[in-house]
């Protein structure tokens, strides 16, 4: 059934690692792509937060899971889309895995982790490779995925017997069998910026899924990483309230006043 409502959209100029906007236990579902770790265009970012090296990158992460933790509700969903990322260090090229340490520090600050969603981007052409031709051994595999990896607050979420909100939030058995594999080859990627810019934008069907499959109607859902605001605007055509925050000022400026701009339309 189509939601009732069209959510409303805040956005505040602010940093992913403290909300004080928002209280305990007041979100229900996050999704979010965050700045990926040793990507060069997101290098200016980290050091204007003081991340110099990698694991001070990870820690900036880290702290903005925290507060998503504290945000959550018991039983809410954290949906983190992010790459891992690929460059030479020490005149050494090697794989830097922020899947896996995005998943570790979510699991010690006490979020329950879920099978993780793999997003195939189909723009990638499938004969790229790096290295030696067609002589091995010193060829690369093809980085061409990415992870959307889910938590979980705590136990199960609970409604009342036949919650309207609930029942009015039901995807259809298509939905579910495409949604609920783990294989999201389907999602077509979007033209990042130029580089060295902060654009990082992602396709609008992926939040427009995770929005409908882990929140229900009049739910508040929240981006820390709002961007140009691809989640806030699914959230919100799904009858869900949504809250972005974003770091950079000339990024906020713009949301703000395209959020200001939606709301006269």
């Amino acid at each position: 059934m189509a939601p009732r409502r069209t959510g409303r959209v805040r956005v505040f100029s602010g940093d992913a690692r403290r909300i004080p906007e928002l209280p305990d236990e007041s979100v229900a579902l996050v999704v979010t792509s965050p700045p990926y770790p040793m990507i060069p265009q997101w290098d200016e970012l980290f050091r204007s937060l003081g991340a110099r090296d990698y694991p001070a990158m990870l820690r900036v992460l880290g702290a903005a899971w925290e507060e998503c933790h504290r945000l959550l509700l018991p039983g809410g969903i954290l949906a983190v889309v992010i790459g891992d990322a690929l460059r030479t260090e020490g005149g050494r090229f090697r794989l830097w895995p922020n899947h896996a340490e995005t998943l570790s520090a979510a699991v010690r600050l006490g979020f329950d982790p879920l099978p993780y969603l793999l997003w195939k981007k189909p723009t990638n052409k499938p004969n790229a490779f790096l290295g030696s031709g067609f002589l091995p051994p010193n060829a690369y595999v093809t980085l061409d995925c990415e992870f959307i990896l889910l938590f979980r607050k705590g136990g199960l979420r609970r409604f009342a017997p036949h919650d309207r909100p609930r029942y009015d939030s039901r995807f259809s058995r298509a939905e579910r069998d495409r949604w609920f594999s783990q294989l999201w080859a389907d999602i077509r990627g979007v033209r990042q910026g130029r580089p060295g810019s902060r654009s990082g934008a992602f396709p609008p069907e992926i939040p427009d899924r995770l929005v409908r499959m882990f929140s229900v109607v009049g739910d508040t859902v929240l981006d820390p990483f709002a961007g140009t605001g691809t989640t806030l605007w699914a959230a919100a055509g799904a009858g869900r309230d949504a809250v972005g925050v974003e770091w950079d000022p000339s990024v906020y400026r713009a949301l703000a006043r395209e959020v200001r701009q939606r709301r006269r339309g």
